[in-house]
């Protein structure tokens, strides 16, 4: 998704009018005299461009969209067989895991708030990836999203109220229906600043009539950037699986927030 920028500029543009009005020289309209407005374009850059890699911020701004594509989990993280996939209208659940429509607009925050779609707490960076073991999954769906200021913490605590709220949902996705009771998901590996939803239904219609599904969804936190993770499956779900996925989308947006580049590396986006 696109996202479009703030007019950072207006205050160096008020500031050159009112410069021009009082009849300022030639070296004040330039920049260069005393008390010149030069340094203001300046001052708005890193937050304009997101924070620099290896910034005095400790990593805790802004990242750019090369930053929040390297933070994506890479098949390389996952067991052997994960490939790069589109799962736009081919999963067992009728769509990609972490987009599936439903009429609830409250339940549907919680796949919002994976790729950093609140309405009006937009990310000002987002990037996906879907894996898939096969065509009858599991499947993966992996987003990161960087935004101003707090807004990952609110986004965070949206993701909470929401999964504790929203106890029962149905989607409807390419003729499946899925009627979904969510939990807490609960596990070791989410600590302070990650957190986990559990969704169980069965699903009806589709290629995987009459069977269970099971989707973790998992949102985690470092500096002004959240990483989350949809899983989806048959049956009765994969803690491992949801487990290792998450260990490693956290670290990965650790390590790019602290201006690393994390290894292995992400795939091209398929189509491209």
């Amino acid at each position: 998704m696109f996202h479009a920028r703030r007019p950072y500029a207006a205050t160096a543009l008020a500031a050159a009018l009112l410069l021009s009005a009082a009849g300022c020289g030639d070296d004040e309209e330039s920049g260069s005299g005393p008390g010149g407005d030069s340094p203001s374009p300046s001052a708005s850059a890193p937050e304009e461009s997101g924070a620099p890699s290896g910034s005095p911020s400790g990593g805790k701004g802004r990242l750019t969209e090369r930053q929040a594509t390297s933070a994506l989990l890479a098949p390389g993280n996952l067991p052997a067989g994960w490939k790069a996939a589109d799962l736009d209208d081919t999963t067992l659940a009728g769509d990609a895991p972490d987009d599936l429509s439903t009429r609830d607009r409250n339940c549907k925050q919680l796949f919002n708030a994976l790729g950093g779609d609140l309405a009006g707490r937009e990310a000002r960076t987002d990037a996906a990836r879907d894996y898939a073991m096969g065509e009858k999954g599991p499947y993966l769906a992996g987003d990161v999203a960087s935004y101003d200021g707090t807004a990952a913490i609110r986004a965070m605590s949206t993701f909470k109220s929401v999964r504790d709220s929203c106890t029962k949902f149905s989607t409807k996705n390419n003729s499946v229906v899925i009627d979904f009771t969510v939990s807490a998901l609960k596990g070791s590996f989410l600590g302070e600043d990650s957190l986990g939803a559990e969704l169980r239904g069965k699903a009806k219609g589709g290629p995987a009539d009459g069977s269970d599904v099971a989707l973790d969804l998992v949102l985690a936190r470092a500096g002004q950037s959240t990483t989350g993770l949809a899983v989806l499956s048959a049956g009765e779900g994969d803690e491992k699986l949801t487990a290792d996925a998450a260990k490693a989308a956290l670290r990965r947006l650790q390590e790019a927030t602290a201006g690393k580049t994390p290894s292995p590396t992400v795939p091209a986006e398929q189509g491209d």
